[in-house]
């Protein structure tokens, strides 16, 4: 009687649980990933994924970035970064990654504290100037390179980390002073020029990237 009770008991258990999945929407399971797939067009993608939150775009390549809650298979929920790139209408990549929430540690009774402040980043935030470096490194042609940084540099500051790490990609310094001179004017933490120093060769190259920075020493 017993064992027969916990079959019972277990039975319920597991129809429990799948009756939980089975509420998931069919968009909102982890699975939904592996779904995109290099070449889809734009709407399958919203048919899979809905609208996106935002969209970017330059001369060449388009992205979406979706925010979704997305359940595995014990009905855990992990908020999810979803970036899709597009070319000429149809996916040539895709990254995800989680999202995490920064929570507040709760005080104890009767401590007072103040508000959360929000995280800032000096430059870009370094999930999307990753996409950035890796998109222009692998443009094949050195036109497209600077092109594409040109068509970043009018919406985007970066750090002086992130800067020399933009002109690093490139070997000559002449190329890395135009690199330098696209981003100078929203360079957030000009005190920490001497990255940008250090990713040129040429003691004369590194005089003018100073003149460019507005450093008089």
């Amino acid at each position: 009687m017993k064992t027969f009770r916990q079959i019972i008991a277990g039975a319920t258990i597991v129809m429990a649980f799948s009756g939980c999945a089975s509420l998931i929407p069919s968009n909102s399971s982890t699975n939904v990933l592996s779904s995109i797939q290099k070449g889809m067009s734009k709407q399958e993608v919203i048919n899979i994924l809905g609208s996106p939150e935002f969209r970017r775009f330059d001369r060449e390549t388009e992205e979406w970035e979706f925010t979704r809650k997305l359940y595995n298979e014990d009905a855990i929920a992990t908020t999810t970064q979803i970036v899709i790139s597009f070319e000429e209408g149809k996916v040539v990549a895709m990254d995800s990654f989680r999202r995490d929430a920064y929570s507040v540690p709760t005080p104890p009774d009767g401590m007072v504290i103040n508000p959360p402040v929000g995280f800032y980043f000096k430059g870009m935030h370094p999930g999307e100037f990753q996409r950035l470096y890796e998109k222009v490194k692998s443009r094949p042609f050195k036109d497209d390179q600077t092109e594409m940084l040109h068509v970043a540099s009018r919406n985007n500051n970066l750090s002086c980390k992130q800067c020399a790490r933009l002109m690093s990609l490139f070997p000559f310094d002449d190329d890395k002073i135009k690199v330098l001179k696209m981003f100078a004017s929203g360079i957030e933490d000009i005190e920490n020029y001497d990255e940008i120093l250090d990713a040129i060769d040429s003691l004369f190259k590194r005089d003018d990237a100073k003149k460019i920075l507005g450093i008089r020493r």
